[in-house]
């Protein structure tokens, strides 16, 4: 996965995490491990999106938690398993 436009960042992990990402990348057939950062973000942000919505219903107008039920805008449901 190449991207046109990057912004680098530096961050430092605890030994495990950074043991998982590497065997993550190489279990998933990752080009890098900034690929396997960017399934997780991704991720992160796709079910934030989803909670978002649902609090936005419920918070506004009960009835909107029954449109919402099953419609996530296009995403998939997910618990975020497939990232891990």
């Amino acid at each position: 996965m190449t991207y046109q436009n990057v912004e680098r960042m530096s961050i430092s992990l605890p030994p495990d995490i950074a043991r998982y990402i590497k065997d993550y990348q190489q279990a998933h057939n990752l080009e890098s491990r900034s690929e396997a950062f960017v399934k997780a973000i991704q991720a992160l942000r796709e079910q934030e999106l989803a909670e978002q919505y649902a609090a936005l219903a419920s918070e506004n107008d009960p009835d909107r938690t029954l449109f919402l039920e099953g419609n996530t805008d296009g995403l998939e449901p997910s618990d975020g398993s497939e990232w891990l």
